[in-house]
């Protein structure tokens, strides 16, 4: 392969790998946890516990 093609193959990798990174960095991450109403009973462990004496 000559030295030219290697060029743009490499800043052609360099450039995916850089794009790659930037829209990860910037996409929408989930919440940790369920992030909605799955039906754990989280709330009224709370309050149980809130409940017993210390």
């Amino acid at each position: 392969m000559s030295p030219e093609i290697q060029t743009i193959v490499a800043l052609a990798l360099v450039a995916l790998a850089a794009t790659w990174l930037v829209w990860r960095g910037f996409a929408r991450r989930k919440k940790a946890g369920c992030g909605g109403d799955c039906g754990c009973p989280a709330s009224e462990i709370k309050t149980s516990a809130a409940k017993l004496p210390r």
